[in-house]
């Protein structure tokens, strides 16, 4: 299929992003390819063909006729109503019309400023911690795998994608500068650009055609509903008056005449439809900019994007709460995490991001400062009288039964690993059956089966001992 190079190498290059979405995709491919192959086809009529037409007097013969079309195509032009007469004075005439010979180019660069912040945002995302476009391409290569393979790889991916998100911990925060949103702020940051272009192009178009464009677009749009007639406007006229000056021996001849810029009929309605559509990307762009700013930064929105995703029974059973959740999306995913995850929902799938999601929090319950819980949660179970009180403490200060009774259990020392063997000597400390005020100075019995307690000896009292 014939094609023209330049376009097909874009239309292969500049693809469907899996690192965007719609919105983003509406302006970095729709908008850029749309006023690229704009600015081909005006080029190619305007350079090649025959932009001008002009009515000359009967005395230019031969090369004169084209002489003058080349000359008013390049030099300054004016805009005459045929109601109006023509200013005598050429100081009537300053109001002269330059824009239609520079339309391809500005074309050009209007598609060149929707391609631009892509394009920072695809070379600047690979330097992050967590590198989102890898992670995606590797989500995309378990759509159509089944049974223990597809399991394996997304237990794969998640410690994958866990790893990535450790440089983010507060204990790694010294050695590696780099926080958890590096690639949200960046993300964000393309964003404000593609609404800043948008808004921005509407005020250089306006420039760019003489001031009045805002005003032409709504005035235009108003007569097309009404069913009127399309009138020519000063912004797209389309005859127009040129003067020239040419050279006879000595003297200096005058000459004004009268043209036709067929091109302004394409221009006219072109430019009508770029005004709808640059407001349109740019309304549409500042809602979905302002949506991913609280998606994103805003806590409780990614912590409702997460419990959206995540299997509740598994949560049930592995006895995370509220605050455990909470505790995986600020302090585990962050904000890079959760767009991660976005990006593999958007382009790949719910249920991939189901799974994958599930077997995160796994790891993350999995970690040994997240089976301990707080001490406020401690001080919620009640004491327990007449036998040792079993803390709510985690696996990592764990209890085991003794030689004499398993209601006798003890929890492991801090700093030790293993829990002190059976036939070792140990302090029994009870705290729930002793009184206040013997509490603070007992003397522990070194008999665990004895469940008694002896007061400090006091110098005006015998030895008291608490059964």
């Amino acid at each position: 299929m014939l094609g023209i190079p330049f376009v097909n190498t874009y239309i292969k290059n500049v693809k469907v992003q899996i690192v965007a979405d719609s919105v983003d995709w509406l302006n970095y491919y729709v908008s850029a390819l749309m006023l690229i192959c704009c600015s081909l086809a005006i080029s190619a009529k305007q350079y090649f063909g025959s932009p001008i037409q002009c009515w000359v007097p009967n005395e230019f013969k031969g090369g004169w006729e084209k002489y003058a079309e080349d000359y008013c195509f390049i030099a300054n032009s004016y805009y005459v109503p045929m109601d109006d007469e023509i200013p005598s004075e050429l100081a009537g005439r300053q109001d002269q019309i330059t824009y239609y010979r520079w339309v391809p180019i500005v074309l050009a660069l209007q598609s060149i400023l929707f391609w631009l912040p892509n394009y920072l945002w695809n070379n600047i995302h690979k330097q992050t911690a967590i590198h989102p476009r890898a992670l995606v391409d590797d989500a995309r290569q378990i759509m159509l795998m089944k049974g223990k393979p597809r399991e394996s790889e997304i237990e794969q991916l998640a410690q994958y994608i866990s790893e990535s998100l450790s440089v983010f911990h507060p204990t790694q925060r010294g050695k590696v500068a780099r926080s958890g949103f590096n690639a949200t702020v960046m993300y964000l940051f393309m964003k404000l650009l593609y609404t800043a272009n948008a808004i921005g192009q509407l005020v250089l178009l306006n420039h760019f055609l003489g001031g009045n464009y805002f005003s032409w677009g709504f005035d235009t749009m108003r007569d097309v509903i009404h069913g009127e007639e399309w009138k020519e406007s000063e912004v797209f006229p389309r005859v127009i008056m040129c003067d020239f000056s040419v050279r006879k021996l000595a003297n200096i001849q005058r000459h004004s005449v009268q043209c036709v810029i067929m091109m302004n009929m394409i221009n006219e309605k072109l430019y009508f439809f770029l005004y709808w559509w640059l407001l349109f990307v740019a309304v549409v762009t500042a809602i979905n900019f302002v949506y991913y700013l609280f998606m994103l930064l805003v806590p409780s929105c990614r912590v409702r994007f997460v419990r959206s995703n995540i299997n509740q029974n598994d949560l049930a059973n592995m006895g995370l709460g509220r605050r455990d959740i909470e505790r995986f999306v600020v302090d585990f995913l962050h904000c890079d995490g959760v767009l991660v995850l976005h990006f593999i929902r958007r382009h790949i799938g719910g249920r991939i991001t189901y799974d994958l999601m599930n077997q995160l929090v796994r790891i993350f319950w999995q970690e040994p400062e997240v089976q301990t819980p707080s001490n406020s949660e401690r001080s919620h179970e009640p004491l327990l009288r007449g036998s040792a009180y079993r803390r709510n403490i985690g696996d990592s200060q764990g209890f085991k039964n003794d030689l004499y009774n398993p209601g006798h259990m003890y929890p492991n020392p801090r700093g030790l690993k293993t829990a002190p063997k059976a036939n070792e000597s140990l302090d029994f400390v009870d705290d729930s059956t002793l009184p206040l005020r013997d509490l603070t100075n007992r003397t522990p019995v070194r008999s665990p089966n004895q469940n008694q307690y002896s007061a400090s000896p006091d110098p005006n009292k015998s030895t008291m001992s608490v059964v």
